[in-house]
This record gives C-alpha cells, sequence and structure tokens, in this order.
C-alpha cells in the first residue's frame, strides 16, 4: 500500500437529515477499522435547469416518487393528498428514458390489484387506486439506439395486463430506421441488446391501445425548454413559467411542457462510426405538449465529503479503478479508503452491475489486507479497538439500532403483511420502528 495525508476529520453530508440520527465522523471510523468503504450512492437529482421547474406545481424527482411508493421513511408522507393528488391527474410525463422512468411509468399504470401481493405500503396502494393517470409519456433527448432503458424492464412494460403501448407512424418510422442501423453496424456497442430491445418495441404491447385501460409511449428526440402553467393556450404562446416569488404567491400546476426537437449528429466523422454513440443536437422546431405531471429523472449526482478526494465533474469519489480512493488521478493510494458503485464510477447500470462491482472491490481490500501483514506493516497490523456503537447512545442521546433490532422490525412488517395477504406491510415511520423496541 502506498501511503498518503489522511483526509481530515468529516461527516457524510445527509439531504434528509433527521432529529433521530447521530453523525460519526469519517475520521473516527478511520480509527476503529483497517477498512472503510464509501458506499453511499447518489442522493442528489440532477436538474433540468428549465423555467417552471422549481416554480410549478407536480413537478417531481423520479427518486422522490420511487421513495415514496417504496415507503422510504423520509417521503412517506410527502406525495399524499394535497401534496400530490393523483385522482385529480389524468397525464404524466416523465422526462428521460433509463430504468428509473419506466419504473414510475409502470406504477402508474400498472393496476392496483397487481401491485397488492408486494410491500407496496397500504396508503400508496389507495392513493394509486384513486389515480385518474391514463397516459405517461416517457421521453427522451435521442433517438432508439441511445435508449438507456434494459430489455427486461421493456418487456415487462410491454406485458402489462390491460396496458398498451402507444406509438405513431413516426416512432415506427424511427424503430425502423434504428434497427436498419443495428443491421447495418453489427459491431456497434451492445448490438445485440438493442437488437432485442427494437424486436420488442416494434412488436408493440401485447394490449392493443384499442383496448387498453392505460396507455404509455416512448417519445424520442425531445428535450424540454420550459414547463408551463395549466390553463394557458396550449401552444405556449399566452403561458410562461412563473418566477420564484409569483410561484409562491400564486401556486399554478404544470398543465404542458414545451420540446425542441432533436437531430442525431454523429459523434465521429468516419463513415463507420457507431451510431450508437450519436448526440443530439437541437433543431428549430419546437412543439407544446399538456400534462399535469411531470417527473424529472434526467441522472444523479453524489455528494462529496469534506477532505475526501472528489471529482466536481464526474461527481464521483477519486480512485484507481479497482476501488482505492486515490489523492489525486494517477496519485497515491488514501490507505484503508475505499469506495465502490455509484459513488465510485457514476450512476450507471442496474443491481447486478453494482454487486459485481462490490464483490471485485472486496477481493481488492482482502489482497490489500494479506499484503500489508505480509509486509509486517501498514494499517492491516495495528491493533484497532472496536467501534462501541452503544457508547454513541450516551454521548448523542439517540438509540443505536442493533441488527437484533432490525430483525424484530422486520419480523413485525412481515406478520403485518401476512395479515393483508402480501409480503410485508412496511414500517414508514423511524418513530413507529423505535416504538417496536421498547
Amino acid at each position: 500500500m502506498c501511503g498518503s495525508t489522511s483526509p481530515s476529520p468529516s461527516a457524510v453530508s445527509n439531504p434528509h437529515p433527521s432529529s433521530l440520527a447521530a453523525s460519526v465522523s469519517l475520521d473516527t471510523l478511520r480509527q476503529h477499522y483497517d477498512a472503510v468503504f464509501l458506499t453511499y450512492g447518489a442522493s442528489l437529482d440532477r436538474p433540468l435547469g428549465i423555467p417552471g421547474e422549481d416554480t410549478l406545481l407536480n413537478v417531481l424527482s423520479a427518486r422522490t416518487f420511487v421513495s415514496w411508493y417504496n415507503g422510504h421513511p423520509y417521503h412517506s408522507g410527502l406525495l399524499s393528498p394535497p401534496s400530490l393528488d393523483l385522482s385529480k391527474l389524468d397525464h404524466a410525463t416523465v422526462i428521460g428514458q433509463g430504468n428509473v422512468a419506466l419504473d414510475v411509468a409502470r406504477i402508474l399504470v400498472k393496476g392496483v390489484d397487481a401491485l397488492k401481493p408486494f410491500d407496496v405500503p397500504e396508503p400508496v396502494l389507495a392513493a394509486l387506486a384513486q389515480s385518474r393517470i391514463r397516459h405517461v409519456d416517457i421521453v427522451g433527448r435521442r433517438g432508439p439506439l441511445q435508449l438507456a432503458a434494459t430489455t427486461k424492464e421493456l418487456r415487462e412494460m410491454l406485458n402489462l395486463p390491460g396496458v398498451a403501448l402507444a406509438t405513431s407512424s413516426d416512432d415506427a418510422a424511427l424503430l425502423d430506421a434504428a434497427a436498419a442501423q443495428v443491421d447495418a453496424h453489427p459491431a456497434m456497442d451492445g448490438a445485440r441488446a438493442k437488437k432485442r430491445a427494437l424486436g420488442l418495441l416494434r412488436a408493440g404491447s401485447k394490449t392493443l391501445a384499442a383496448d387498453a385501460a392505460r396507455t404509455w409511449s416512448l417519445r424520442f428526440l425531445r428535450s424540454p425548454l420550459e414547463l408551463l402553467p395549466a390553463g394557458g393556450d396550449g401552444a405556449g404562446a399566452a403561458a410562461h413559467a412563473p418566477g420564484a416569488l409569483e410561484g409562491i404567491t400564486h401556486p399554478q400546476g404544470v398543465g404542458a411542457v414545451r420540446y425542441a426537437h432533436n437531430e442525431l449528429v454523429s459523434s465521429s466523422s468516419s463513415s463507420g462510426s457507431d451510431p450508437s454513440h450519436a448526440s443530439a443536437r437541437a433543431t428549430s422546431t419546437t412543439s407544446t405538449s399538456a400534462t399535469s405531471l411531470v417527473f424529472k429523472s434526467v441522472g444523479y449526482r453524489s455528494i462529496g465529503l469534506p477532505g475526501v478526494p472528489f471529482d466536481e465533474r464526474r461527481g464521483t469519489v477519486r480512485n484507481d479503478g479497482q476501488g482505492r480512493v486515490v489523492a489525486r488521478e494517477g496519485g497515491e493510494h488514501v490507505s484503508g479508503l475505499y469506495t465502490s458503485g455509484w459513488l465510485a464510477r457514476g450512476p450507471t447500470g442496474v443491481v447486478a452491475t453494482t454487486m459485481f462491482d462490490a464483490f471485485a472491490a472486496a477481493d481488492v481490500v482482502a489482497g490489500d489486507l494479506v499484503a500489508a501483514r505480509a509486509a509486517g506493516g501498514g494499517f492491516a497490523v495495528e491493533e484497532r479497538p472496536p467501534l462501541d456503537a452503544r457508547a454513541l447512545e450516551g454521548s448523542s442521546g439517540r438509540r443505536v439500532v442493533s441488527w437484533e433490532d432490525w430483525e424484530v422490525i422486520d419480523r413485525v412488517e412481515r406478520e403485518r403483511g401476512q395479515a393483508l395477504g402480501k409480503l410485508r406491510e412496511k414500517v414508514t415511520s423511524v418513530d413507529e420502528m423505535l416504538a417496536l423496541l421498547h
């Protein structure tokens, strides 16, 4: 292991601090453990950066919505009426075409009865049962070849009973053109996966649009320019996004999205370049589409820790590509400090991708520990007293939750779920979780 100056003491930034939480500094952890892994993910949403995003009602991050329907304690009551009343909304728009965007659309169009056997909290099921959402647009700035959603998630959407993929002749032409490009460039990145996904989309959903209770669509080559309030003229000529003060004094719900239509530009002048790497460029054509609910799903960003080498441009902890934190690009390793997952490589990939990252990084830690012991020095041979978690209770006045405590909460959730005929009924309040432990 190469040595380096230890980062200054710091605590993990939390965008949703709880009055019940106790902070433990990174410096304290490093005094008690041979290796500390930074794997706290990406907790900030990337903004759209357009007018109306922060001043209109019913404009939400996809991450917040996912946290709500999964029963996250910080979001369990955030989207309940009147904050978000799905019984008064009929059309949703998701900006972004990744798996999270499809997750949001799936929850909105899937029948509530199909969700009941799982672990969706009862208040969420009640809100979804009252939903009047009948169509969801999933909008991306590039084309079908650049679709970020994976084949598995697309197949699930296409197989939803009573739900149909709505396509226009323009959509069909884009899909046909993309399929032809895959055939013409068999060596393009992910060609087989792209061909499967395009085949699914060209075949369409099992339910015909005319017979569907709800529909969804993939709209390509669109970039949002502005979110417009409800009650405008439909073309956006007399309706503009309110300013910050107006958004507070005269709150309005979103009513439409104004888009720039894009064209794809090759990333290389070479005629043999990979068309899946093409970038989007706005044209002079614009259009406005009505909607009553907008979700932002254009990516996430990690939070840097004071004293930890952080790449602000990429939004990741600096590392050597194997999980070791480095002081600077190509520089020395920070002894005993590691990172993995989205924090290490950015917010891409699915759960399985992150799992394999974690396995590989764990192998690196194990190898470093063995090498340090063999060398007779380094962090691995130093005697370190374990952190006394219970001592934190006395110093902070907070309750420390052990693994055994978590098992109590887990058992209660499963028992409550069994009584309702489902996998579990989640406890969505931290106060209630703690009350179960007394």
